[in-house]
């Protein structure tokens, strides 16, 4: 009887989960939005455990881009069909609105989180706090001559890939043609950006190194934009 009423009692909760597991449709505007597709894997698994979260936990993603799956729930059993979707973004916050743990096998669990608007992903690749661009970035100060600057009469719209592009606060000399970089956090990966300046400044070596101004940001090398929109098929 108590097995009995266990199933029970996982089955009327699965009953309440079921619309809410399968990820809404992300639009293309949405900043947060699931990257580009991921090898659609397709696996189902018996579910030990499950907690909804009264108000909505924060969580971040770091330089990876964690598998999001679609969810489906088992009718008459406490089962979750889990098939790949896309990905998150790198170094993005997200919202977490419940979790589950599943067995894996005989010896092994697994617990998936519920990141709202998009889908489930292992909760190991996620982590608790919003995201800080300073995140895992050593403070470095380099010197450049400054060769020239242009200010953009129109910002040009640029966007990162699967990168993470360090910025660079700079600190240009007032009594000669310098700038200090200094970095200052990355940008986020698949995104849109603006850059609104351009410099090109020659380092200790003597090379000259392109850099453009991401409107908010700070100095990004140029070479790690791409001209145009983010789109999810990049």
């Amino acid at each position: 009887m108590d097995i009995l009423k266990k199933t029970l009692t996982v089955l009327t909760a699965l009953a309440l989960m079921a619309p809410l597991a399968v990820a809404a449709p992300v639009s293309a505007k949405t900043t947060t939005a699931t990257t580009t597709q991921a090898s659609v894997k397709k696996q189902t698994y018996t579910i030990l455990s499950f907690s909804f979260y009264k108000t909505a936990k924060t969580y971040h993603t770091k330089d990876a881009k964690p598998v999001v799956y679609k969810a489906v729930m088992g009718a008459d059993r406490p089962t979750m069909t889990l098939t790949a979707k896309g990905k998150l973004k790198a170094g993005t916050t997200y919202k977490v609105t419940k979790q589950v743990k599943v067995k894996i096998n005989a010896k092994k669990s697994q617990k998936y989180s519920y990141v709202k608007g998009q889908g489930w992903v292992v909760s190991s690749k996620l982590t608790a706090g919003k995201f800080k661009a300073a995140s895992g970035v050593k403070k470095t100060a380099t010197k450049y001559t400054i060769v020239s600057v242009t200010a953009l009469k129109k910002a040009k719209t640029v966007h990162t890939k699967d990168a993470r592009p360090v910025v660079y606060k700079a600190a240009v000399a007032a009594d000669r043609p310098t700038m200090t970089l200094t970095t200052n956090g990355k940008l986020k990966a698949a995104t849109t950006y603006k850059v609104t300046k351009q410099a090109k400044l020659k380092n200790a070596a003597k090379k000259t190194v392109a850099f453009s101004y991401v409107s908010g940001h700070g100095w990004v090398l140029q070479r790690d934009l791409t001209n145009g929109q983010f789109m999810n098929a990049d």
